[in-house]
């Protein structure tokens, strides 16, 4: 009887919570990358076939934050349907206990945590970097498909541009802005006329400017004249787009660690502490910081669990079958949850404080509530 019953909880569960991981992932992909894909689709830049892999693609990066919302608010679903039908009801009085009913839930929980955890640290950097690697295929075989006129072009890192018309492969007027590591502009270059073509050998772009200007911006300097010793100008001038900022290919540059995979974070940690017995540091800061993110991915993965045991009483106690509105307050958890985490967060670099294990406090909150609400359930 209880494994005809765990099968019937967890069929509810599935449905449910494989729906509102749909509605999520969807959900996060319109609100980070569809409207850029969607518009280099319409204008030409990319083709359907690769417009679809890089949505693809896009699914990995945002699972970890649609695989808590989807237990917990598929949970909430699923256990407020059972409730408004009296059905948890009827089960206690067969002599089923809560833990029993539950059983399914913390079996989905665990096997969240691990995939969470598994596509946040290992597919999750290996899926960006082939977006990445994708985008730049599409430059390099469709150079022009990318400098649109009358449109401010941030598809390559470091640079703003602006066309003012094109002609085939001529380009008139064109506007160029390079950028520092604070996206405060450097450089303003204007040119007459200008030519593009892809440098096979650097992998890059070369944008021929012709009959422009050239000038250096400082941020405490905004009034420039036409006469200042500041502007120059030029004949011909070439610039270099380098493909590699786009999809991570200059080995010269370090690797971000949301790019890294749990092997490499491994092994840069190792490389950090060899480094701190050198120099006699007990906790560097680099290695704190290294920490904290492999703290927070691993935090966020194990806050499924936390869902699921908070998710259970709640969805018993409200006793709703509307969809709408178990998704709603599934919101709502979700939310109180993100702000305790990103709050926790604010206190790394703070001497003194280990902010890697403070990462983990609003789990430790949200699972005392959500056991505090599951005893309640369970005596009632």
């Amino acid at each position: 009887m209880i494994n005809l019953l765990h099968r019937y909880i967890l069929k509810e569960l599935l449905v449910s919570i494989g729906i509102s991981f749909g509605f999520f992932v969807f959900l996060l992909i319109l609100g980070n990358a569809f409207q850029d894909l969607s518009e280099m689709l319409t204008t030409g830049k990319l083709g359907f076939q690769l417009f679809c892999q890089l949505l693809l693609l896009l699914i990995p990066a945002v699972s970890i934050y649609a695989i808590p919302l989807a237990v917990l608010s598929g949970t909430l679903i699923a256990f407020g349907r059972l409730s408004s039908d009296s059905e948890i009801t009827a089960m206690k009085s067969v002599g089923i206990s809560l833990h029993q009913i539950a059983a399914p839930v913390f079996f989905i929980a665990f096997m969240g945590v691990l995939i969470s955890a598994v596509v946040t640290l290992q597919l999750g950097p290996k899926s960006i970097a082939t977006y990445k690697s994708l985008i730049g295929k599409a430059i390099t075989e469709n150079p022009l498909g990318f400098i649109q006129e009358k449109k401010f072009i941030k598809d390559f890192p470091g640079y703003i541009i602006y066309l003012n018309n094109r002609e085939d492969s001529k380009l008139k007027d064109l506007w160029i802005w390079d950028l520092d590591d604070e996206n405060h502009v450097e450089v303003f270059l204007r040119s007459e006329s200008g030519e593009l073509k892809y440098d096979n050998d650097n992998n890059s772009i070369i944008l021929n400017l012709e009959n422009g200007s050239i000038e250096r911006r400082s941020i405490t300097d905004s009034t420039i004249s036409v006469d200042s010793a500041k502007i120059l100008f030029f004949k011909e001038l070439p610039v270099e787009l380098p493909l590699s900022d786009i999809f991570g290919g200059d080995s010269s540059k370090p690797v971000k660690y949301k790019n890294m995979t749990f092997a490499q974070l491994m092994k840069e940690r190792q490389e950090i502490l060899a480094e701190e017995a050198k120099t006699g540091q007990r906790f560097s800061k680099k290695r704190g910081q290294l920490q904290l993110y492999i703290q927070q991915n691993l935090s966020q993965a194990y806050s499924i669990i936390s869902m699921a045991i908070i998710a259970i009483p709640l969805a018993i106690r409200v006793g709703r079958k509307e969809s709408y509105v178990n998704a709603m307050l599934a919101l709502l958890i979700a939310l109180l949850y993100h702000f305790l985490f990103v709050y926790m967060s604010w206190f790394d670099g703070i001497p003194g404080l280990r902010s890697d294990l403070l990462i983990w406090l609003p789990n430790i909150i949200f699972q005392s509530i959500g056991l505090w609400l599951f005893a309640k359930a369970v005596n009632r």
